[in-house]
């Protein structure tokens, strides 16, 4: 069953930060099928579908984190706060 993250508030900060962490640091997670972001009020936000839960589970447990210390050198947070995660009971695409 499908999966969706958001995130109002990631700790990558930016767009350029969010590209290069999933380009140069953290490329094709597993099982992540689209990725959606922008930025609200200053602050990043970012919208994923994964394959299954799972798939999302494993890559912001293993791979997050020293993901993100990489990226902004030193201590950071393993999740975002402000995130939540779905389960797709009914989807619907254009």
């Amino acid at each position: 069953m499908s999966y969706v993250t958001v995130v109002d508030d990631s700790p990558a900060g930016s767009i350029e930060n969010l590209d290069r962490l999933m380009t140069e640091i953290l490329p094709d997670p597993e099982g992540l099928a689209a990725r959606y972001a922008g930025t609200v009020d200053g602050k990043l936000c970012i919208v994923a579908v994964w394959d299954s839960r799972e798939h999302a589970e494993t890559f912001m447990e293993r791979d997050l984190g020293p993901g993100l210390r990489q990226l902004l050198g030193g201590a950071a947070p393993t999740s975002a706060p402000g995130s939540v995660g779905i389960e797709i009971e009914h989807s619907w695409v254009r």
